[in-house]
């Protein structure tokens, strides 16, 4: 009986201590805070990359991945010295190639000495999470910025701050005035950052201070041209277009030229940067491959030619060479990037999009 009776007062103790625990944070909904990286017409309360109206005229495999959160930030202020996190999934998912974290986790950065800089990762375990991410900090209102799974559907995410703090959207001053769209395949989504702040559309925004919407999917940016519709209907200052790797070259002879034709007709004077697919590994033993990736870029390079021969205007092209690097280890499985791939990959469009937003 007495044994019983410990037990008994034990459990009730913790049930006290987890009552008491999660009476001290107050918890807010991530869309009433400030969102980037969501298209303006996508419903506010979906953090899909693409609004569902467009869904029966997309591909099927594109509409299913224009649901996942790829790109999409939580921005805010707040002076709460912990930062506790709940999320749900609508399937906890695994790929062969890439962390948990980055397909079902979440990342958090924060203003410090006029740069953005990672503070911590939220553990993903299930379709239902959430994580503390962050304790101990000093109580000053700081900006920080949340972002989102890349290879999942974010069904709802909460911010959980002490009772007594406050937070709020992000101040103006620290939001991105230029909007690039980025257009491509699974390097385009994320794959294989080691977790969600590393795709490269993501670190572009913290280095050059931009809002960039990852529109990257993985095996399918194929150009169809209902795509260029979707890239059309987005406000943007610059439209990269990375999205060499899926299509055959026969594809990209078909496509290339009438999606980049009906995307400038949808947008006269918006700069258009095109991006020739990275060398996949095997491409440097295997001639099929070699042969395949060769004749992707050449035709993808023949299309901006024959452009600029019709006197199409604000046409930028980046060549393979040197997109990440010639030692040979900037990805992980030979065709997917690293952190270290990303941000080479970043680092090369760069070099042209700064140009483009300053």
């Amino acid at each position: 009986m007495v044994i019983r009776l410990l037990l008994l007062l034990l459990a009730f103790g913790n049930g006290c201590l987890q009552a008491q625990e999660a009476a001290d944070y107050k918890f807010v909904d991530a869309n009433t805070l400030t969102v980037l990286g969501r298209a303006a017409y996508v419903h506010s309360g979906s953090f899909h990359r693409v609004d569902s109206i467009f869904f029966s005229e997309l591909p099927e495999r594109v509409a299913a991945l224009a649901t996942n959160s790829a790109g999409i930030c939580i921005s805010f202020q707040t002076n709460s010295k912990r930062i506790k996190l709940k999320w749900g999934l609508e399937k906890y998912n695994t790929l062969w190639n890439m962390t948990p974290l980055a397909i079902n986790g979440l990342d958090l950065y924060g203003w410090h000495e006029n740069k953005w800089q990672y503070i911590a990762s939220a553990r993903p375990l299930s379709d239902s999470n959430e994580a503390v991410v962050i304790e101990d900090l000093d109580g000053r209102m700081r900006h920080y910025r949340l972002y989102l799974p890349l290879y999942s559907s974010l069904k709802s995410i909460k911010l959980g701050i002490d009772s007594s703090a406050i937070i709020n959207k992000s101040d103006r001053l620290l939001l991105p005035k230029k909007k690039v769209v980025i257009y491509g395949s699974s390097i385009t989504q994320g794959a294989s950052a080691s977790r969600p702040g590393m795709a490269y559309p993501s670190i572009l925004s913290r280095q050059l201070n931009i809002e960039t919407f990852n529109l990257g999917f993985s095996g399918s940016g194929k150009m169809e041209l209902v795509l260029a519709d979707v890239l059309g209907s987005m406000e943007a200052d610059v439209y990269v277009l990375d999205c060499v790797p899926n299509p055959t070259p026969e594809e990209i002879k078909d496509r290339a030229i009438p999606f980049i034709k009906r995307l400038r007709q949808l947008k006269p004077d918006v700069p258009i940067i095109m991006v020739e697919s990275i060398i996949r590994e095997q491409a440097n033993w295997s001639k099929r491959i070699q042969t395949r990736v060769f004749e992707q870029n050449r035709e993808f390079r023949k299309a901006f030619g024959q452009l600029k021969n019709e006197n199409y205007h604000e046409l930028y092209y980046i060549q393979a060479v040197d997109l990440i690097g010639n030692d040979h280890e900037a990805t992980i499985d030979g065709t997917h990037l690293t952190d270290l791939g990303f941000i080479r990959l970043a680092d090369a469009v760069g070099k042209i999009l700064h140009k483009l937003v300053d």
